[in-house]
């Protein structure tokens, strides 16, 4: 039961960040379209998913802390998921820069508006997951 309450808690938490951080974005969008300033929109819409994937994580990151598992980061793991996911989450931007982009970067770049939301959130979440001892990844 006391479980059950712990993840309740935390579904409500996480569905008052996104209503929050679901505002702040409206007021940027606002303030965007009176001032013709849209950087800021577009910052915090690179930011927002990567924060709510750092948000999922934080179970695991506070059992680990728990069971005294903080001793490492996972390189690997974080290269080989989290730099590939993080490159596909700018692919926006990168589009508008001489920046070589691969085929699929330049699909999410010019046709896919969820995936550069959905590969930021595997960012943000791969980036605090990958915090643990070394013999806990196997």
């Amino acid at each position: 039961m006391k479980r059950l309450l712990y993840h309740l808690g935390f579904a409500v938490f996480l569905i008052a960040a996104m209503m929050g951080m679901l505002s702040i974005r409206g007021g940027l969008v606002d303030q965007a379209e009176m001032e013709f300033e849209v950087v800021p929109l577009i910052i915090f819409d690179l930011i927002f998913p990567v924060v709510f994937g750092m948000l999922f994580a934080l179970p695991f990151l506070w059992r680990r802390y728990r069971a005294h598992k903080l001793k490492g980061f996972m390189w690997p793991e974080f290269i080989g998921i989290g730099v590939p996911s993080l490159f596909v989450a700018v692919s926006h931007w990168l589009y508008y820069t001489n920046f070589p982009l691969n085929p699929v970067t330049k699909f999410f770049a010019m046709h896919a508006i969820n995936g550069p939301i959905l590969f930021g959130f595997i960012f943000g979440f791969t980036l605090i997951h990958c915090i643990r001892k070394r013999e806990d990844a196997e």
